[in-house]
């Protein structure tokens, strides 16, 4: 979160405002996690890069991460959309046919939205999901936690590097694979319910920011100190050190537990092997600040403002 996010929200606390969670992936109101977030044509997706499917599929992807980041559930959607008037009819039908079908696949109900027109697109999603086991919180890590992370880092920045450089025509299949990652992720959406069940989780979030911004977040808002070792991050083929640290859209889950829950997390590891690793990446000390092999690790993501 960045100053002027900062800004708008300490207002907001300080009118008390604030539900609990806000601050994390999504806030918990009358049993329910909402999050709400927009996606801006020009800045979140290009039309000229993404079919108009894919990017629907990852805006709806996006925010049923944040659900899953707080082990719970995506159960139903307020979806709203600021028409581009340059869109063809086409283009409109895509879209629409694609949420429907999008959320049926999660069994996501629509629960209504609205419809605008305007200079550029803007889909805008408020989602609301249920919990069975506990409520995963940023805030939630202890001293000597293991860090975990489920998923590939980085591929979703080195997939929009290649497209800023290259034509789809040159694309080798790696590079394919990687620009397929950054139009519609996968993030572990099955992962997040299953880590609130499970005994001695801590902390967790999911990487819409960059796997180094995300560190910072869990280790301010639980006021303790993360040590990370490189050689035990998963490395997707093609993807370098600083898109791995510095990419953001991957929605893998970063998320600390107590060392008892080592064997039932290794349990974890062995059920997904196939979709994602799920990879102890460092520990939790006293302290304060993210430090990687030792150094302090700088955040050096995309910032919205």
């Amino acid at each position: 979160m960045q100053n002027c996010e900062y800004e708008i929200y300490n207002h907001l606390r300080k009118a008390g405002c604030l539900a609990k969670g806000t601050g994390d992936d999504a806030f918990l109101f009358d049993n329910y996690l909402i999050s709400a977030d927009m996606s801006v044509e020009g800045t979140h997706f290009r039309l000229g890069w993404s079919s108009p499917e894919q990017a629907i599929e990852k805006c709806l992807l996006s925010n049923f991460s944040d659900i899953n980041a707080m082990g719970g559930k995506s159960k139903a959607i307020l979806f709203s959309i600021c028409v581009n008037k340059k869109w063809s009819k086409k283009t409109r039908d895509k879209i629409a046919n694609a949420v429907a079908k999008i959320c049926k696949k999660h069994d996501v109900k629509i629960l209504g939205g609205d419809t605008v027109g305007g200079d550029i697109g803007v889909f805008s999603v408020t989602v609301f999901g249920r919990a069975k086991g506990k409520i995963l919180l940023r805030s939630a890590a202890k001293d000597d936690d293991d860090v975990w992370l489920a998923g590939y880092p980085g591929c979703s920045g080195a997939g929009l590097k290649i497209l800023e450089k290259e034509t789809e025509k040159k694309f080798s299949k790696l590079e394919q694979k990687l620009v397929s990652l950054h139009r519609v992720p996968h993030p572990p959406l099955m992962l997040g319910e299953l880590l609130a069940k499970t005994k001695g989780i801590g902390a967790c979030i999911d990487l819409s920011d960059s796997l180094a911004e995300s560190l910072l977040h869990i280790s301010s808002q639980s006021e303790i100190q993360i040590q990370i070792k490189e050689k035990l991050l998963p490395i997707f083929p093609g993807v370098k050190k600083d898109i791995l640290l510095n990419g953001g859209e991957d929605y893998c889950l970063l998320f600390t537990a107590r060392k008892s829950a080592r064997e039932n997390i290794l349990h974890l590891t062995e059920k997904f092997s196939k979709e994602f690793p799920i990879c102890k990446i460092g520990e939790i000390k006293k302290g304060t600040g993210v430090f990687l092999d030792g150094k302090k690790l700088e955040v050096n993501g995309w910032q919205h403002f």
